[in-house]
């Protein structure tokens, strides 16, 4: 289901900067680290709930796995720095119970991450898992955690399986879109900008496969034809034969995933290198042109055009509001997908708490698969039967406001589910993407 609506090109409501990532990748500019639980480390935000509430209104223990060292480690740190934004601004304590964070390193191994979660629920007795980023690690955990009935949500991890062929009754998608999900209406939207043919560009692994996936089937049901797919290997720094590829493939409009970090950067610097800004049209995904490729390349990126779950952009009051805490928590940035992933993520608990008070287990799911967020920083969002959320994707335009480059919405499309069009049955039936299916 795809319903939208325009919003205005032009604000003044933003103010930051910030680093940004995607998924995975590195950057030269990481956040301050976390406390783990390997250095015997406890994050409970604002010290509000005391005694009296706990024993009023009981405690939430939450183990939040993330990789905040290694390769992923920006990335990682940002979607807690996003999840520990929330319970700052707003104290550790709602209705009555207190919120009790224990934050531990997986590196963004999956054993490592599997061994974290089976630590925090056999020994710290966690309610309740956050995390892990990275696709497999996430697909590792949850199958663990709903094995022994633990609830299991996740802020930013794309895996389409998450929430389809290995949807199970305690595992929330609960900041992120599955990585088809999210690109198939910017397949949608450049068919009717009028483009006839297109070529892509992604990673050679899941994520990748997926996110070309959604742009191609959004484009190829709307009357386009993709001419011509590309695969690029993790660690490319160099992009300029693949930028040569697609200035010889010939298409209407060229679509480009990365991973967030480095490669959207790296990638810009060889499209723009090669001359290509004023004659070869470009949609990039999420994490291609998120904070950190605005950072780095500055004016040059100007009037891009990408789709995403989150636009730090939308001119709307919670969106400004989270933009500004995050600014004065981080000397001024402005905060990337990682970072809104752990926040909404926070703030789904908080409102469950509020209105339901301490519930656990498979309660606790329930009660966030059953409500409707209307104020979330991603956009009124609710929860389909398999728990992934039903809510809206931006194509987005890099402008500048007040001074600051901002992925701003020109397009929004309103209550996007994960079935691209098909139903849940007829979609789990085909097999998973690949380089050589891609629906």
């Amino acid at each position: 289901m795809l319903t939208r609506h325009r919003w205005s090109a032009a604000l003044g409501v933003v103010a930051a900067l910030t680093l940004a990532a995607c998924a995975p990748a590195g950057s030269d500019d990481p956040a301050a680290p976390a406390e783990t639980g390997d250095a015997g480390g406890e994050s409970t935000g604002e010290e509000t709930g005391g005694d009296d509430a706990a024993a009023e209104g009981g405690t939430l223990k939450v183990g939040y796995i993330s990789p905040i060292t290694g390769n992923f480690a920006v990335a990682g740190q940002e979607m807690v720095d996003g999840w520990e934004l929330y319970w700052e601004i707003n104290g550790n304590e709602v209705n009555g119970v207190t919120v009790e964070t224990i934050v531990e390193d997986d590196a963004g191994n999956p054993e490592i991450s599997l061994t974290k979660a089976r630590k925090l629920v056999e020994s710290d007795q966690v309610d309740v898992v956050v995390g892990p980023l990275l696709a497999n690690t996430a697909l590792a955990v949850a199958s663990y955690t709903s094995s022994v009935e633990i609830p299991n949500l996740h802020p930013v991890a794309a895996a389409d399986d998450l929430t389809q062929r290995a949807a199970n009754d305690f595992t929330v998608r609960s900041g992120s879109m599955s990585g088809s999900q999210a690109n198939y209406p910017g397949g949608v939207w450049a068919a009717e900008q009028g483009h006839e043919t297109a070529v892509t560009l992604c990673p050679d692994y899941a994520f990748g496969w997926e996110s070309c996936a959604g742009f191609k089937q959004g484009f190829e049901q709307n009357g386009g034809e993709v001419t011509a797919q590309y695969w690029y290997p993790n660690g490319t720094s160099d992009f300029s034969t693949y930028v040569s590829q697609i200035q010889s493939a010939g298409a209407d409009i060229a679509y480009v995933a990365t991973a967030g970090g480095a490669p959207g950067p790296d990638f810009m610097r060889s499209f723009l290198g090669l001359g290509l800004k004023d004659t070869q049209p470009l949609l990039l995904n999420c994490c291609s042109m998120d904070q950190a490729t605005l950072r780095a390349m500055g004016d040059e990126v100007l009037g891009f055009h990408s789709v995403s779950n989150w636009a730090e952009g939308r001119d709307a009051p919670e969106v400004q509001e989270f933009n500004e805490a995050y600014a004065e928590r981080y000397e001024g940035k402005i905060p990337s997908l990682n970072v809104a992933g752990g926040y909404v993520t926070a703030s789904q608990v908080a409102q469950v708490l509020e209105e339901n008070g301490l519930v656990t287990g498979a309660e606790l799911v329930a009660a966030i698969s059953d409500t409707t967020f209307e104020d979330s920083i991603l956009g009124k969002t609710v929860f389909d039967e398999y728990n992934n959320p039903v809510s809206p994707v931006y194509i987005r335009e890099v402008q500048e406001v007040d001074g600051q480059l901002l992925n701003v919405p020109i397009e929004t499309f309103d209550a996007v589910d994960q079935w691209l069009g098909m139903d849940p049955e007829e979609a789990m039936a085909r097999p998973n993407y690949s380089q050589q299916f891609q629906g």
